[in-house]
């Protein structure tokens, strides 16, 4: 009986060692998994409302003028980076999709996610298609992308921090795939002409994250000069527009006419004192905390990397980790340090487990470790945290349309009360935002107000 069940387990070992050596099998799947994932994707978009800064963004900048052509789109953005800040890629989406409407955004952000989710994977697995490591990234990615509702399912978290994060990684796909393989299309003059708009419009996206793009450029041209490779132009035109697009948005007109008029450090965290240290190290411990789990399975997929004992192979795991460890400790410089700031050095980590992963030999005794029942445990995991979060999108989404029918049955009131909308998943674009408050002149009351063309709405009591 014992021989007979070790046979039955050797072989299951290799038939999922065959099933993912197949390679017409791996592309099936692959395509599966991608597609499964944006129809889910596309689902928890049409269920999330418009929320607090979305109503902001039907106006032009700093007006009560609403949006009503693109033409005002390009004098909001204007006003917008003369008078508050240099994200103007981030602002415009936003702006976009408010005017475009929500349908429009629901669809283009789940294939936004889809394109985030294949950059993660092609910048850690190059040009190999392996189904169980795109799985493996949409899981990283569901789980470990900090405060997912914000930066993935609220619109204009959304447009500041999933597409810009997104345009940043294809911006960095060229210098991977070049360090993989040198093709003639990497070489080419051309390419690296085509790809100027893209370099330009990533460095303009977010300082942090924008930064660590551009440490990843200069860590992958240094491999090349180290390996006697020859620099592609792309990597010059790649470096030099990314860097005056990020010049660009740092030294906007609009940064320091905010910062004059934002609250000071003291106020910030009235909990550890009015020392702007103490401030800024308070925020930098509390968001590494909520970083650790992704920190400790990075330090895990480390060892059993260095257990393969090939040192081309820490290359690209070394260059991810080191740019996410920059953009984690940049972030000391500002008073505030919200946890969604952590999207992009989230994502160059979650590039460098998923290439660790990839880089490990499947031998059947490792599958049995690693796959069978680890494997399918989180994989369970997955779809039940999937299955709760949807039931938590439909909760959400019927007391938002409650809402919006009590301010259309009662327009004539001043104020309207609306009730209170509690998301209980942080993967809900609502959850942890501002919601209606009591003081009808709160900037989301008045913003809600003047979204639906009513003097006055406050939450009930």
């Amino acid at each position: 009986m014992m021989n007979s069940d070790r046979f039955g387990k050797k072989y299951g070992n290799r038939a999922i060692q065959n099933l993912i050596e197949s390679r017409k099998t791996n592309l099936i799947l692959f395509w599966v998994i991608v597609a499964v994932t944006f129809a889910y994707m596309v689902f928890l978009n049409s269920k999330t409302p418009l929320i607090a800064d979305d109503f902001v963004y039907t106006f032009i900048f700093a007006t009560s003028t609403p949006v009503m052509s693109f033409g005002d789109i390009v004098t909001s953005q204007i006003s917008y980076y003369m008078t508050w800040g240099g994200r103007v890629v981030a602002e415009t989406l936003t702006q976009l999709f408010m005017f475009l409407g929500k349908d429009v955004f629901n669809v283009a952000n789940s294939l936004c996610y889809i394109v985030f989710c294949l950059a993660v994977y092609f910048l850690a697995m190059g040009r190999r298609i392996r189904f169980e490591l795109v799985l493996l990234t949409t899981i990283l990615v569901w789980f470990f992308i900090p405060m997912f509702g914000q930066t993935v399912m609220w619109l204009t978290g959304s447009c500041n921090y999933l597409w810009c994060g997104t345009i940043i990684l294809l911006a960095l796909l060229p210098f991977r795939l070049y360090e993989e393989k040198q093709t003639r299309l990497l070489n080419s003059i051309w390419f690296a002409v085509l790809m100027i708009p893209l370099f330009f419009t990533s460095g303009i996206t977010n300082e942090n994250t924008a930064g660590g793009m551009i440490l990843i450029m200069l860590l992958y041209c240094g491999v090349n000069i180290k390996r006697k490779i020859r620099i592609p132009a792309f990597a010059y035109t790649g470096l030099l527009f990314s860097i005056a697009g990020f010049l660009c948005m740092l030294f906007a007109p609009g940064n320091s006419l905010r910062v004059a008029n934002e609250s000071a450090v003291a106020e910030v965290t009235m909990m550890v004192g009015s020392n702007p240290i103490i401030t800024r190290f308070a925020y930098f411990a509390y968001n590494l905390y909520a970083l650790m789990p992704l920190v400790i399975l990075a330090a895990i997929a480390f060892v059993m990397l260095r257990n393969e004992k090939d040192r081309k192979a820490w290359v690209n795991f070394g260059i991810f980790t080191v740019a996410a460890a920059a953009a984690m400790f940049v972030m000391l410089a500002p008073p505030k340090f919200p946890p969604r700031a952590m999207f992009g050095l989230a994502a160059f980590l979650i590039i460098a487990v998923v290439y660790a992963f990839g880089q490990l030999k499947l031998t059947e005794e490792r599958i049995s470790k690693f796959v069978i029942v680890p494997g399918l445990t989180v994989l369970l995991f997955y779809i039940m945290s999937w299955g709760y979060v949807g039931i938590d999108a439909i909760t959400v989404n019927k007391q938002y349309v409650a809402r919006v029918q009590i301010i259309e049955d009662r327009h004539n009131e001043d104020p309207i009360q609306v009730p209170e909308i509690v998301p209980l998943s942080s993967h809900n674009g609502m959850y942890g935002l501002k919601d209606v408050q009591l003081d009808p002149n709160h900037w989301v009351n008045r913003a809600l107000a003047d979204y639906f063309g009513v003097p006055n709405i406050v939450r009930q009591p």
